[in-house]
């Protein structure tokens, strides 16, 4: 399966998109998601097959203050906020659950977060998790760390995955 994800594409019917697990999901697709594009809150990457939306993921910026990391991650970081890219929403239609599909967007995502630190510094990943299942699949699957403050607030440093994408140039 050829895999690209499209930017936020209003003619796409977004309605009908069903994750099934969190209802606020379905209804930012459908209807926030182009709201936040018009007032540059954060950009939505959708993918779509036979003009089906079948996944999408958010993401914006954000910062993280030093009291809410690990202290692994706090070594060699400076004593102010640093920037970090928020992965606000990401969502699967529940026909496409279980077959890999988050794991890919999730591999999109981590592509761009990678192109945005070529421009800008990126210091860390930030998810909010919706609940403690989603906040242990990015712990066990993707090496998110919980925030000292919040434990749905979920930190990745961005140095190991800026350097893999680097060693693949």
């Amino acid at each position: 399966m050829h895999f690209i994800t499209v930017d936020f594409d209003k003619s796409i019917e977004r309605s009908v998109f069903d994750c099934e697990v969190h209802s606020a999901l379905n209804t930012y697709i459908a209807q926030h998601a182009g709201q936040d594009e018009k007032r540059n809150v954060s950009r939505t990457f959708m993918y779509v097959e036979d003009g089906v939306l079948l996944g999408y993921y958010s993401l914006a910026n954000a910062s993280v203050a030093l009291e809410e990391l690990s202290e692994e991650q706090k070594k060699r970081m400076p004593r102010y906020p640093m920037p970090a890219v928020l992965l606000s929403r990401l969502a699967v239609d529940k026909g496409m659950q279980g077959v890999g599909l988050g794991q890919r967007l999730m591999s999109d995502f981590f592509r761009r977060v990678y192109t945005v630190s070529k421009q800008s510094g990126v210091a860390f990943v930030v998810v909010d998790a919706k609940d403690q299942e989603a906040a242990d699949y990015y712990q066990r699957k993707l090496g998110f760390v919980p925030s000292t403050n919040n434990p749905l607030r979920l930190v990745l440093s961005t140095a190991t995955l800026i350097q893999a994408f680097k060693d693949k140039e």
